[in-house]
């Protein structure tokens, strides 16, 4: 059985609560960015080398406050339309294994966290066999995340799948 996207967003939620903002990194076509707008952020930006530009106001589910949903066409390797520390919170879900240099991204998403911002990544591990893809181990991740400059770092494989979440705090 494939990991729902409802276990992911469920394991986003429980790991970032409510947060100012949060970037979405391989944001796809800006489903999570919209849910991560309602459910977690005041303020979700999602970036994709592929994403073609949206903005929305969305309605908070917790306070019924307006929040911003926004997805634009960006490098997560050269995100230099962000300033430093400009993120309290980043995602990347079913991405990390897409990016053609990973370390270069993931020293950009510590760049532009917060001190103390949390990033989070859902991801499919070696051994999966949907897309054809490589995908990486959760030693590989772990070791990525700490030569990013990451400080606390925690990867867990999903029992009985080729799937791992991680987190790592700036």
């Amino acid at each position: 059985m494939a990991v729902a996207i409802e276990q992911i967003r469920s394991e986003i939620v429980d790991a970032l609560g409510e947060v100012d903002s949060v970037l979405d990194v391989g944001c796809g076509n800006c489903d999570l960015v919209r849910f991560l707008a309602r459910r977690v952020a005041k303020e979700a930006i999602g970036i994709d080398i592929k994403a073609e530009d949206i903005r929305e106001g969305v309605q908070s589910e917790h306070n019924g406050e307006p929040a911003i949903a926004h997805c634009k066409r960006g490098d997560a390797r050269q995100m230099e339309d962000f300033p430093d520390g400009r993120f309290d919170a980043a995602v990347s879900v079913h991405a990390l294994h897409e990016i053609a240099d990973p370390h270069a991204a993931l020293c950009e998403v510590r760049r532009v966290l917060k001190e103390d911002g949390l990033l989070l990544i859902a991801d499919f591990t070696k051994g999966e066999t949907r897309w054809n893809e490589d995908y990486f181990t959760p030693a590989q991740v772990r070791r990525m995340l700490h030569k990013a400059g990451f400080g606390t770092v925690h990867v867990k494989k999903v029992r009985g799948e080729h799937f791992l979440f991680a987190s790592a705090t700036k």
